[in-house]
């Protein structure tokens, strides 16, 4: 795939689509061309079905669509659990919103952040430019490396994963049921199809506009959740920085911002996400490779968003868990191949370092490899010169002449005898 998905229309995931017609490619989009639609228009009603394309996709019946009553009143969760390692303390902003980068890090880890760095410095001089930020802590050792850790970036649908944790919030408090709500919990995040977050929000909360308050709960100073993609309120802008969203993702599978029961099902949420969106962080993974994410995408006026967070369990050599979180988030792309093959590829360096670290069985946990170098080129032809004179070819050896059958002597003839002469 050497070209823009969204100009020439043959990934498996537009092809899918197709058949839905016009308003069902732009719905599964989730925060492509809606999101930029929406951008420029107001906020559009909800539709009175779920498009064609979208009903029964991705499992979970659910409920109704009623929009709900107001949820009842009482106080937000706040985010509890046991202390953080010490890896871990670097990430708490500051009140700039801002989080030291790259301290109390391994050698070897900080040796993963420069070869990333060198990847980003080249890619951006190869395309003419990409605005990348880059996270990854190691859940192990609580350690995060990072590479525009800070920078804010637009955020496409990967803001919905938030609209997520905050509904999750009330069914742990009670406030909301899950079931009622499955449908569009499975096709707004695992489909990624903004309406149905919307309807999500307006039964939860009676209102779309909770993400913000939820956020600075979490510890979220720089990034913002002004509204829903594709349902604009205003002219503030949703942002994001990928060390804040590792810091909400460290929290989460550490279980510090629900309790276990909950914890579960939010990344098994995160989890069943339909296999045409695994194209950037599980892009280039082995199958041994578990990831909970949420993609956000759309064209900007200034180019394309591509962005991807998650975290990564996979069974490391001691037969135990092992898990890391990472956060893609790139801008400004000139095409959106040009900005999602990339996280892939980043995605996948960052995989072969825990697969090696964690599993020192050789290729035991490695992606797919590379094809093997073609073979060296046969050398040079000499000159083209007459062709030397063909050695003639020697005549058969004649055969020597058959040996004559010997001719059997004749057998002797006896003489006569003597005829006596009568005797007178």
């Amino acid at each position: 795939m050497a070209s823009s998905r969204a100009l020439e229309g043959t990934t498996i995931r537009h092809i899918a689509l197709a058949v839905g017609g016009v308003a069902a490619a732009l719905a599964v989009m989730g925060g492509s061309l809606a999101l930029a639609l929406g951008v420029l228009g107001g906020e559009r009603p909800l539709p009175t079905r779920p498009p064609s394309a979208v009903v029964g996709g991705a499992g979970g019946g659910g409920g109704s669509a009623s929009s709900g009553a107001a949820p009842k009143e009482g106080p937000t969760p706040v985010p509890g659990g046991s202390p953080s390692p010490a890896g871990e303390a670097g990430l708490s902003p500051t009140p700039d919103g801002v989080i030291p980068e790259n301290v109390n890090v391994s050698p070897e880890f900080l040796a993963l952040r420069d070869t990333l760095a060198k990847e980003i410095e080249a890619y951006a001089a190869q395309v003419g430019g990409i605005e990348v930020g880059i996270a990854v802590t190691d859940l192990q050792t609580g350690e995060t490396i990072s590479l525009g850790g800070n920078d804010l970036h637009r955020t496409g649908c990967t803001m919905n994963m938030f609209a997520l944790f905050a509904a999750v919030g009330e069914f742990q408090a009670g406030r909301a049921d899950p079931d009622r709500v499955a449908y569009h919990v499975n096709v707004g995040i695992g489909q990624s199809f903004p309406p149905q977050v919307y309807r999500l929000m307006a039964n939860v909360f009676g209102s779309v506009q909770a993400g913000e308050e939820m956020m600075t709960s979490w510890g979220m100073v720089a990034s913002h959740f002004y509204q829903l993609p594709y349902y604009p309120v205003g002219p503030q802008t949703n942002g994001l920085t990928a060390l804040e969203v590792n810091m909400v993702l460290t929290k989460l599978y550490r279980g510090q911002l629900f309790e276990p029961e909950w914890t579960e099902y939010t990344l098994a949420r995160l989890r069943n996400i339909a296999s045409y969106l695994n194209y950037i962080l599980p892009g280039q993974l082995p199958a041994s490779a578990t990831v909970a994410h949420k993609i956000g995408y759309f064209w900007d006026r200034d180019g394309w968003v591509n962005n991807d967070a998650g975290l990564v369990t996979f069974t490391g050599g001691d037969g135990k868990e092992k898990a890391y979180v990472i956060t893609y988030l790139s801008q400004k792309a000139r095409t959106e191949y040009t900005g999602y093959s990339f996280g892939a590829r980043l995605s996948g360096i960052v995989w072969d370092y825990f697969a090696a670290t964690y599993e020192p069985k050789a290729g035991a946990l490695g992606r797919s490899q590379p094809p093997s170098p073609p073979p060296p080129p046969p050398p040079p032809r000499p000159s083209p010169t007459a062709p030397p004179p063909a050695t003639p070819t020697p005549p058969p050896p004649t055969p020597p002449p058959p040996t004559p059958s010997p001719i059997p002597s004749p057998s002797p003839v006896p003489s006569p005898a003597a005829t006596q002469s009568p005797t007178p």
